[in-house]
């Protein structure tokens, strides 16, 4: 059973994030959906800080730490609000949505998509990514039933169809300033070792 069709199942009891209370807890699955990171990047969070806070058992039969994690829903709301964005040049300097090497846009992230069926054949747009949506938004999105959280890389995003122009701007607008930022830093790399090299020659 997919995340999103276990929220859809608890949607009756929790009545979706929006309408939780901040003691709910939430394992590391539902978390990752919520703050929009993969299940690999938050155990990385809890191994090298910087994450939000958590909760590990200890067991009772000993002083080891047993492998239950969970979250408090309102601990992660506090933790994400330091993380929205309100534009690119923003988004550029939040942890979660800034992009350091060519290999951080290989990484799976959650996005949501809608699925039609047109002329016989099932077609996909990107909606926008988990973490920018509000939580009426994201209210919707659960209760729609051609919606669904897939998880797929920065690249691969991008390069699909999309439903907003704008919303993929965001994306598009952040893969455009990192890819030119490192042509810039390669470019003058190059430029200082050709310098080097015929001052050494000379």
């Amino acid at each position: 059973m997919s995340v999103v069709e276990k929220l859809r199942d608890l949607s009756e009891v929790w009545k979706l994030f929006g309408d939780m209370p901040d003691e709910t807890t939430l394992n590391a699955e539902l978390t990752a959906l919520f703050l929009g990171v993969s299940i690999k990047t938050l155990a990385r969070y809890r191994q090298n800080g910087g994450g939000p806070p958590y909760v590990q058992y200890q067991s009772e039969d000993s002083k080891a730490r047993n492998q239950r994690i969970n979250y408090v829903l309102g601990d992660l709301r506090s933790w994400r609000d330091g993380y929205k964005v309100k534009n690119t040049m923003h988004a550029a300097q939040v942890r979660g949505l800034t992009f350091t090497s060519l290999s951080d846009f290989t990484e799976l992230l959650p996005f949501w998509v809608v699925s039609k069926t047109e002329n016989s054949r099932l077609t996909r747009q990107v909606i926008t990514h988990v973490l920018n949506v509000n939580d009426d938004e994201f209210r919707e999105l659960l209760s729609a039933s051609d919606s669904e959280v897939i998880w797929i890389s920065l690249e691969e995003a991008i390069f699909s169809d999309w439903t907003s122009a704008k919303e993929r701007a965001i994306w598009h607008d952040i893969f455009i300033q990192h890819i030119e930022g490192l042509m810039s830093a390669s470019c003058a790399l190059q430029e200082k070792i050709v310098l080097k090299e015929n001052m050494l020659s000379n």
